[in-house]
C-alpha cells in the first residue's frame, strides 16, 4: 500500500508565492503520511509565458521543491513547469519527479500541445512549447508511475504505450471550456482500458492570463471508480493497493490481448447499398 497526496492548487504568475504555499502543501502532505505528492501543471508559475521564468534543473522551482521533499522525506511530481529546450522562445512544459532524497530522477516533456479553437477560446500551445519525443515510467517503492501532461489525456496510443504501468500521471490546467463534458470521462477511461490507478492533479480557478480552468482534481481506480474529487485549493489522499490492480487485472486483462497484427493492416472499407 502507498498513501498518496493529489494536489489541487490555484497558481498564479508570483512564483515566489507559489513555491512558498506548494513547501507548506508538501508538508502537510508528509503529515498526512503521504510517500508521494503529486502537483498540478504549471505549480510554480501560471500566466503568460515569460523568458525570463524558464528555468534550467538547478532552478528555483526544483531546487525549492526538491529540498521540501528531503525536509520531509517525500516523493514529489512537479506537474508541469517551463524547463530550458534549447530555444528560447519554445521551452519544454516538462514534468519532474523528484525522489525523497530530494534529487530529480526523471523528467517527461510534454508530447501533445494543446490547441482549442472556439468562440470562448483560441490557444495553441505549440507556438511557444517544444514538444517532447520521449515517455516516461518512474519506479517507486515497487509501483510503477506512467508521466503525462494534462492535454496527452487526449491520446490513448500514448497511455497503451505506457501499458504496465501502476499508476497514470495526468498534471493538468485543464480548460473549463472543455473539461464540464471531457475531463472525468477520459480520466476514467485511461484507467479502465489500462487497469491502472489515474491520478490527475489540477490547476483550478482562473489565471491572469484570462484562462479558465475545470478544477476537479481526480483520483480512479483500476475499475474506474472515482477515489477522490478535489474541490477548491485542497488536497486528497488517497491509497494505492496492489491487491486492486491484481484483482482488475485478474479478472480483465486486457491489455494483454490487444492485437496490433491486426491494426496495422488496412481497413476494409465497404459501400453498402446503392
Amino acid at each position: 500500500m502507498m498513501r498518496v497526496a493529489v494536489v489541487q492548487l490555484s497558481s498564479g504568475p508570483d512564483r515566489d508565492a507559489n513555491l512558498t504555499h506548494i513547501e507548506g502543501v508538501i508538508e502537510r502532505a508528509a503529515a498526512a503520511g503521504a510517500a508521494l505528492v503529486l502537483l498540478p501543471e504549471a505549480c510554480s508559475y501560471r500566466g503568460e509565458l515569460a523568458p525570463d521564468l524558464v528555468e534550467d534543473r538547478n532552478g528555483p522551482t526544483l531546487t525549492r521543491i526538491g529540498a521540501a521533499a528531503r525536509r520531509n522525506e517525500v516523493a514529489v511530481l512537479v506537474g508541469g513547469l517551463w524547463l530550458d529546450s534549447g530555444d528560447p522562445a519554445r521551452p519544454y512544459n516538462a514534468s519532474v519527479f523528484i525522489d525523497p532524497a530530494g534529487k530529480v530522477v526523471a523528467e517527461y516533456n510534454k508530447v501533445h500541445l494543446f490547441r482549442l479553437q472556439s468562440v470562448d477560446v483560441s490557444e495553441d500551445e505549440g507556438s511557444y512549447t517544444t514538444a517532447g519525443d520521449q515517455l516516461v515510467i518512474v519506479e517507486f517503492n515497487g509501483i510503477s508511475f506512467g508521466l503525462s501532461i494534462c492535454y496527452d489525456l487526449r491520446f490513448p496510443e500514448l497511455y497503451r504505450a505506457l501499458s504496465g504501468a501502476d499508476v497514470l500521471c495526468v498534471p493538468s490546467n485543464f480548460s473549463a471550456v472543455t473539461g464540464t463534458a471531457h475531463w472525468e470521462p477520459l480520466l476514467r477511461a485511461r484507467a479502465i482500458e489500462n487497469l491502472c490507478y489515474v491520478l490527475a492533479p489540477a490547476q483550478e480557478g482562473v489565471s491572469e492570463d484570462g484562462f479558465v480552468t475545470h478544477g476537479h482534481s481526480l483520483a480512479v481506480d483500476p475499475w474506474g471508480r472515482v477515489l477522490a474529487d478535489v474541490d477548491g485549493t485542497e488536497m486528497a489522499i488517497v491509497e494505492l493497493d496492489p491487491a486492486v490492480l491484481a484483482e482488475a487485472r485478474a479478472a480483465l486483462n486486457s491489455p494483454a490481448e490487444v492485437a496490433p497484427h491486426v491494426y496495422s493492416r488496412d481497413v476494409l472499407r465497404v459501400v453498402a447499398g446503392g
